[in-house]
């Protein structure tokens, strides 16, 4: 039971940064560049706008992904 959960939590995890991604690129971005700077690394996007484009298609792939976990756990281990 205690790996299911864990399962469950991180899928939940995964929809909800997914939703971040897409309804919130520009502070998905953002929290990128201050993790990176405290790694002391500078992360600057080339093109703004192409970077909220493949951040927001990003979480789309996050959110198809944990969906798909959802399906797995519920065919096969269930």
């Amino acid at each position: 039971m205690g790996l299911l959960s864990f399962l469950i939590i991180f899928i939940v995890l995964g929809i909800i940064f997914g939703l971040f991604m897409i309804f919130n690129p520009a502070w998905v971005i953002k929290m990128h560049i201050k993790t990176a700077a405290k790694a002391n690394w500078r992360v600057e996007p080339i093109s703004m706008e192409k970077e909220l484009k493949s951040t927001k298609f990003r979480g789309i792939n996050l959110i198809a992904l944990s969906i798909l976990a959802i399906m797995y756990i519920k065919l096969f281990i269930i």
